[in-house]
C-alpha cells in the first residue's frame, strides 16, 4: 500500500467527552482542529477549562452552540 494515508493512533482523549483522537499538532501537516472557527471568547473558556486540546467532534459542537459540558444545555442569548 505504497502512497496511502498512514491511520494515525488514537493516543489522546477529549477532556470533554472522554473520546480516543490523534491530536495533530506535531504532526508535518495541520492538524484537523484548524478546520474549526472558534471565537476568542470561546477559546479563552476552552483554555480556562480544560489544559489539553479536544476533540475535533467537541470542538464542532461546540462552534455550533453546544454547551461546555456534553448533556448540558447551552444558552443563547437573542
Amino acid at each position: 500500500m505504497s502512497g496511502a494515508a498512514q491511520v494515525k493512533p488514537l493516543d489522546d482523549r477529549c477532556p470533554r467527552c472522554g473520546g480516543g483522537f490523534h491530536c495533530g499538532v506535531s504532526d508535518a501537516g495541520p492538524c484537523a482542529c484548524t478546520t474549526v472557527t472558534l471565537s476568542a471568547e470561546l477559546q479563552a473558556q476552552l483554555r480556562q477549562r480544560w489544559s489539553s486540546c479536544l476533540c475535533v467532534r467537541c470542538l464542532a459542537a461546540l462552534a455550533g452552540g453546544a454547551a461546555l459540558e456534553p448533556g448540558a444545555q447551552a444558552t443563547r442569548s437573542t
